[in-house]
C-alpha cells in the first residue's frame, strides 16, 4: 500500500499528494504530485529513491540567493524549473538581524493575489509534466503549501483536508529547524566580505503551521471569488489545464 510521507533519509518532509477523498466521492491518486523541501544535499540513496518513485521533473519556488547558497540536487539530473515566489526581504541584509514576525493567514493572501503569474506558470507545467512532478521551495511549507492548495481544490478536495495536509509540515520539519536555528543550515549566501551570512531570527510563528492560516486563505478566496477554482479562473488559468490536472490527479468514485 502505498503511503503518503516518502521514506528517505534526508529529506524529512516529502509528501505525496494522493489518497485525499473528493467531494464527488473519489481519491487522489498517488505517484502524481510530490511536495518537499529543498531536495538539496542528499545521500545518494535518497536520490535513488526519488528516482525509482518515478519523479521525472522538479520546480524550484526559491529566490535567486536561497537557489545560489543551497542548489538542488536535482537540477542536472532531471527537467528542472525555476519558478521562484516570495518576497526575499525576509532573508535580506537590512531585516536579517530582526526578528522576524509572521501572520501567515495574512501572508497566503498576499500571495495568492500578488502572484497569480505564477500561479498560471506552475498549474500548466504541473498539467503536462509526465511522471511524477516534486515541487518545492526551502521549508515545503508556504509556497509549496499555496500550490498544494491549488491542486487538491482543482481536484475537489474538502478544504478541512487541504488545511490537515498543510498542518503537518511543521512536525516533520523539526529536524530543518534544529540545523536552522544552529546556524547549520544558511538560507542565504555569505556576505560580499566572505564571511557566514547573518541569519535572521524567527519567532515561533515563522516555523508553525496552524490549520487557521490555510483555511484563512481559502475561505477568503471563497469569499472574494466564490472558492480556490473560481479564484483560478479569474486569474486566467485555463480549463483545459485544470481538466489535466483532474484527469491525472483524481481516481473518480
Amino acid at each position: 500500500m502505498p503511503t503518503r510521507r516518502l521514506n528517505l533519509k534526508k529529506l524529512y518532509n516529502a509528501r505525496d499528494l494522493g489518497g485525499y477523498p473528493t467531494l464527488d466521492g473519489g481519491v487522489t491518486r498517488f505517484g502524481v504530485f510530490v511536495r518537499s523541501e529543498a531536495p538539496v544535499e542528499l545521500p545518494e540513496e535518497d536520490v535513488k529513491a526519488l528516482l525509482d518513485y518515478g519523479i521525472t521533473a522538479s520546480m524550484d519556488f526559491r529566490g535567486k540567493g536561497e537557489r545560489s547558497s543551497r542548489p538542488s540536487d536535482l537540477r542536472e539530473i532531471l527537467p528542472y524549473y525555476e519558478k521562484p515566489l516570495f518576497n526575499e526581504a525576509a532573508m535580506s541584509r537590512g531585516e536579517a538581524r530582526k526578528m522576524i514576525k509572521m501572520d501567515w493567514g495574512e501572508q497566503y493572501v498576499g500571495m495568492a493575489e500578488s502572484a497569480r503569474e505564477w500561479a498560471k506558470e506552475v498549474l500548466a507545467i504541473a498539467a503536462e509534466n509526465p511522471g511524477v512532478l516534486l515541487y518545492h521551495c526551502t521549508t515545503g511549507k508556504d509556497r509549496t503549501g499555496l500550490l498544494s492548495c491549488y491542486l487538491l481544490s482543482i481536484a475537489g478536495v474538502d478544504r478541512t483536508d487541504i488545511a490537515a495536509d498543510y498542518c503537518v509540515s511543521s512536525i516533520y520539519l523539526e529536524p530543518v529547524y534544529e540545523k536552522m536555528r544552529s546556524g547549520r543550515m544558511a538560507l542565504i549566501p555569505k556576505q560580499e566580505d566572505g564571511k557566514p551570512p547573518v541569519m535572521p531570527k524567527f519567532d515561533n510563528a515563522f516555523i508553525e503551521t496552524p490549520a487557521s492560516a490555510m483555511l484563512n486563505l481559502i475561505d477568503y478566496l471563497r469569499k472574494t471569488y466564490g472558492g480556490v477554482v473560481e479564484y483560478l479562473r479569474e486569474i486566467g488559468v485555463q480549463e483545459e489545464t485544470m481538466n489535466r490536472i483532474r484527469e491525472k490527479f483524481v481516481e473518480p468514485a
